[in-house]
């Protein structure tokens, strides 16, 4: 044995020699843009959340109950969720930004922000003894919003003057799971939004510019989280409601096909998954009841080079109920973010034939030789596609949505079922809006209840 001890020493330092001629070929030749980006990233306490001034969503729950007119078996209890299980957890709330590429293609970068609520303490109390325990990454992706105002890195900073019961019952829901000590909740601000604001237009339904600014938050996330001393399980609930979803589920396919991060669950509510279909149905309807819908989704690809149809194509000059915009600037101004989605709900007309073109309306979305051809064409790219998904999926939608169609989503389920993927679905009640708060408490319970 004595006489390999030079021979092992010898291959010790040959190796020692070669990994480190590795290392310095690769951090001066062969640095990827994404490993600059998490150089750069940086973390900030935006406040702390402490029982002093913690308000319970419990009681919200219960308001905005009433206020749909949900009877109380509709709805699950979600008892165990709000439950603050450990005295004296405080919550602290990050606001974590990092370089991301711009959705426009041009390879540049922007600078990407979102929160991460965790608890402040590194050490989980369980059964009287301080103990590490890994917390659990829950990925919450946002619904829709048209303010910046909305993006959770501002929004989060002050959450109780946030004057609407549903805006404030997000981040009061998000603290409570950081409070009962198994989360760490990671909510990304969309491109366009929070840091990005002004950078870039957002990408409303651009899934490769949601999967990598997502992806890139997380990353950053979990590097700056795990400098502080925070010890993170190895996998991932995900969730989201509405465009939210439909971020939700393309990132996790994403991370699951791409092999990058093991996805325990996946959560998804009022999913808008088949793009085309959803604007050939709501396109030709009498009324819709959210008609910024249109022009944000035709900026979001105009604006990142998806596609390079012109507005007068697609969108109506026209009287509205606002009054007349003149030119197309007006219109798109409406998305500067500096509007909520109610402001935009009463400037633009709910009657899609006053909203956009009638030669767009009446378009055939198979006709090759249409200048809607690639339009459409982008539609169907970004929409969701199935997967073998290796992680637990679920989806829930309101049985009486008449805004994101419960049918089309029940379309995408079979779909995805008959190509070999395994997903449940189960029908809510209430239509869009009212629909995000049974979907919100079945998922809590059901993350709640993951082993």
């Amino acid at each position: 044995m004595n006489l390999l001890k030079p021979f092992q020493k010898g291959l010790l330092i040959t190796a020692s020699i070669i990994l480190v001629c590795f290392f310095y070929a690769c951090s001066n030749d062969e640095i990827t843009q994404q490993d600059i980006a998490q150089e750069l990233s940086e973390v900030n306490l935006l406040t702390t959340i402490t029982e002093k001034n913690f308000q319970e969503p419990k009681e919200l729950y219960t308001q905005l109950s009433k206020k749909y007119g949900f009877e109380k078996e509709g709805l699950i209890s979600s008892e165990k969720t709000p439950e603050k299980l450990y005295s004296g957890i405080n919550v602290n709330i990050y606001k974590i930004s990092t370089q991301s590429p711009h959705p426009d293609g041009s390879g540049r970068n922007i600078t990407i922000s979102g929160v991460v609520l965790i608890p402040k303490y590194k050490d989980r109390i369980v059964w009287f003894k301080r103990e590490k325990i890994p917390y659990r990454i829950r990925f919450v992706t946002p619904f829709t919003y048209t303010s910046n105002a909305s993006a959770a890195s501002v929004s989060y900073s002050n959450i109780f003057s946030i004057p609407d019961q549903v805006d404030q019952l997000v981040p009061l829901t998000m603290i409570a799971q950081a409070w009962t000590g198994k989360f760490a909740v990671f909510i990304p601000d969309y491109p366009g939004f929070g840091d990005s604001f002004g950078d870039c237009f957002p990408p409303f339904v651009n899934k490769d510019a949601h999967n990598k600014s997502n992806y890139d938050f997380l990353k950053a996330g979990i590097q700056q989280l795990e400098n502080m001393g925070y010890e993170l399980k190895d996998e991932m609930l995900v969730q989201g409601y509405s465009q939210g979803a439909f971020s939700a589920i393309q990132f996790t396919r994403f991370l699951e096909t791409n092999n990058l991060k093991r996805v325990k669950a996946l959560s998804a509510g009022g999913t808008p998954a088949l793009l085309d279909q959803f604007i050939l149905r709501a396109r030709s309807e009498s009324f819709h009841p959210h008609p910024f819908f249109f022009p944000y989704a035709y900026y979001g690809m105009k604006e990142n080079n998806l596609i390079s149809i012109g507005e007068d194509r697609i969108i109506q000059l026209n009287k509205f109920a606002s009054g007349t915009y003149d030119n197309y600037d007006q219109i798109k101004a409406l998305y500067d973010g500096s509007n909520s989605i109610l402001k935009l709900q009463f400037a633009l007309p709910n009657i899609p034939s006053k909203l956009l073109m009638s030669d767009f309306i009446n378009s055939n979305p198979n006709d090759a030789n249409s200048d809607y051809a690639n339009f459409f064409n982008v539609l169907r790219e970004n929409s969701i596609q199935p997967w073998n998904n290796q992680c637990q999926f679920r989806m829930y939608h309101g049985s009486l949505d008449n805004a994101v169609y419960t049918n089309q989503a029940f379309e995408y389920y079979n779909l995805h079922r008959n190509n070999g993927g395994n997903v449940s679905f189960d029908y809510t009640i209430g239509e869009h809006i009212s629909g995000y708060l049974p979907f919100l408490l079945k998922t809590n319970d059901w993350f709640w209840d993951l082993r």
